[in-house]
């Protein structure tokens, strides 16, 4: 789970392995856009991100299935390839919503592919047989009742593919027509199975057991298994409300966490808490945000939508003090709780609220002290009125993290709304294979 100013090349003059694009680049937006000149709104057709790097990517140039460009659209592309078109496509954004500052090239995936942490299938009973896909239906060109992901390590794909052929065997009918999706989550080193089901009652959790001691003989690294009810069938493979009491989320073996471990920092978390799907660049990103935020030992660091603590106990040794914030719910007590894992309690203080305008002129008053910022929010961004909220507070140094990037336009309008210009911009390869970015972002009150 930031640096001084610099001027930084343009994504799309950015050398890349040998792999190249028959493709010309686009013309890169001049380095005096870091003046933070007034954000001009970009045309009503300016087209999203996604929508740009499809238009870059074009088709295939050999045959893929659709089930797997619905997954991985890009996963078909060596990666040297994928990243320069990731950098155009970004740069192409940039100029097209006329934004400051110039992004600085993406910062690779350790693990291009095979990288997800987190992964799932819906399922779709059909006649005897259990179907693992991709979306909500079988596409037509999934012949078989499991298909794998590039994205997705193999021992994903060996859980699945048991747990295809186990649970369309007679016996787990009944199992079967109470599926929503089936979850694997944890490390690489260690990996849980979660049940999304419609109901849980006693012949199904007895079903459930069953199923979940085959789990335990696999050679692949199963250590847990856990069900969790989910009767409205939602699309989501967890409920917003993310319930952790016996009735609605039961652990049928294993731990009750599920543990990473990034530097010399241990973390453990709900298996429905968020945490980062690609575990190999996640260290590369809690450095980079210490390097963007450069901390000289004397600031106070308050972490917003801190979840289980990631940024809050890796950073704490270089802040005098850390308050991390989120909702009440098993993330926050999670991370109270993993101040005892690393050590930190002398220095962190984690809060159970809402990030609401409110909660934040509540939890952090006005003060001469030095002050950092990590604004991480859901992929939808924060609340209305958060930034503004922030802004009062006059942190030296805010770091807003983008899961997303069509959120940043809107939010940078804020920023320079309330005094604050872009410092740097580092995009990291979060998501390989699809058309997605983490972008970072560091932001400084203006003189």
């Amino acid at each position: 789970m930031p640096a001084k100013p610099e001027k930084t090349k343009n994504k799309a003059t950015r050398p890349r392995p040998a792999e190249t694009m028959d493709k010309k680049p686009i013309k890169s937006r001049p380095v005096e856009a870091l003046d933070n000149k007034a954000i001009r709104p970009g045309p009503p057709s300016a087209p999203n991100f996604s929508t740009i790097l499809r238009n870059l990517a074009g088709k295939p140039t050999r045959p893929v299935s659709s089930a797997t460009l619905q997954a991985a659209p890009l996963a078909h592309f060596g990666y040297g390839e994928e990243l320069t078109l990731k950098d155009q496509a970004l740069a192409r954004f940039w100029q097209s919503h006329h934004l400051p500052a110039a992004p600085a090239p993406a910062i690779a995936s350790p693990r291009p592919r095979a990288y997800r942490t987190t992964s799932k299938r819906r399922t779709v009973l059909r006649g005897p047989y259990l179907y693992l896909v991709f979306g909500d239906k079988i596409s037509k060109s999934q012949k078989k009742g499991f298909l794998e992901s590039p994205l997705e390590p193999p021992e994903h794909a060996a859980i699945y593919a048991f747990l295809q052929r186990k649970l369309s065997e007679p016996s787990y009918r009944l199992l079967a027509s109470h599926l929503n999706h089936l979850i694997i989550r944890g490390s690489y080193r260690e990996m849980a199975v979660i049940f999304n089901v419609t109901k849980m009652n006693g012949p199904l959790v007895r079903k459930l057991k069953l199923a979940a001691e085959h789990l335990q003989n696999l050679k692949e690294p199963v250590t847990a298994a856990f069900a969790y009810l989910d009767p409205t069938g939602s699309d989501y493979y967890f409920e917003k409300r993310r319930p952790d009491d016996k009735i609605q989320f039961k652990k049928l073996f294993g731990p009750p966490h599920l543990e990473v471990k990034f530097g010399e920092s241990r973390f453990h978390f709900h298996p429905t808490s968020f945490s980062q799907v690609n575990e190999s660049i996640v260290e590369k990103m809690l450095n980079q945000a210490g390097a963007m935020l450069a901390p000289d030992g004397n600031e106070h660091l308050a972490d917003l939508y801190c979840g289980y603590g990631l940024f809050s106990h890796y950073l704490a040794g270089d802040y005098r003090k850390v308050t991390g914030i989120d909702a009440e719910g098993p993330s926050i007590r999670a991370a109270q709780a993993n101040a005892r894992l690393n050590r930190t309690g002398s220095k962190c203080r984690f809060i159970a609220r809402n990030i609401t305008p409110k909660a934040i002129a509540d939890l952090l008053p006005l003060s001469t002290e030095p002050l950092a910022l990590i604004l991480d929010p859901p992929r939808q961004g924060p609340q209305r009125g958060v930034i503004d909220a922030i802004g009062e507070r006059q942190p030296e140094k805010v770091l807003h993290i983008f899961c997303g990037v069509d959120q940043i336009p809107e939010s940078l309008k804020e920023w320079q709304a309330n005094n604050y210009q872009i410092e740097k911009v580092v995009p990291l390869d979060m998501f390989p294979g699809t058309t997605n970015l983490e972008v970072l972002i560091l932001l400084t009150r203006k003189d």
